[in-house]
């Protein structure tokens, strides 16, 4: 049987349901986590922890945030390419980055990318 959502084969009994889909396990945690980089109540409580420094990043997190910091723009797809992660996977790292103000999403020449937080247009 296949994931209805991703297309990995999984196991008969080995599945979870999403209304009336079966899907994989990855598929059904995604499906449960945050999915909105720009809540408002959310930023508000990152913003009284105050600046992190990338250092005190989780380390997946830190070289998604250094490769958007050396590139200075990136798509989504180049980073899911470079790191071989899952689209979920990107998606919660995504939401750390901005939540932190280290990295934002902005539409250049007609196609979102991430960028650096101060970044304001240009190359």
């Amino acid at each position: 049987m296949k994931c209805a959502r991703c297309g990995t084969e999984i196991d008969e009994g080995d599945f979870y349901e999403l209304g009336k889909e079966k899907v994989c396990e990855d598929c059904f945690l995604d499906a449960q986590m945050p999915q909105h980089p720009c809540d408002p109540l959310a930023q508000s409580v990152a913003d009284r922890f105050g600046r992190i420094s990338p250092d005190e990043l989780l380390e997946e997190q830190r070289k998604v945030y250094e490769f958007i910091r050396e590139r200075g723009k990136v798509t989504p797809a180049e980073i899911l390419e470079r790191f071989g992660m899952r689209e979920g996977d990107l998606r919660q790292i995504f939401i750390v980055l901005r939540r932190l103000k280290l990295v934002k999403g902005q539409e250049i020449d007609g196609e979102i990318c991430y960028v650096p937080y101060e970044y304001q247009g240009g190359e």
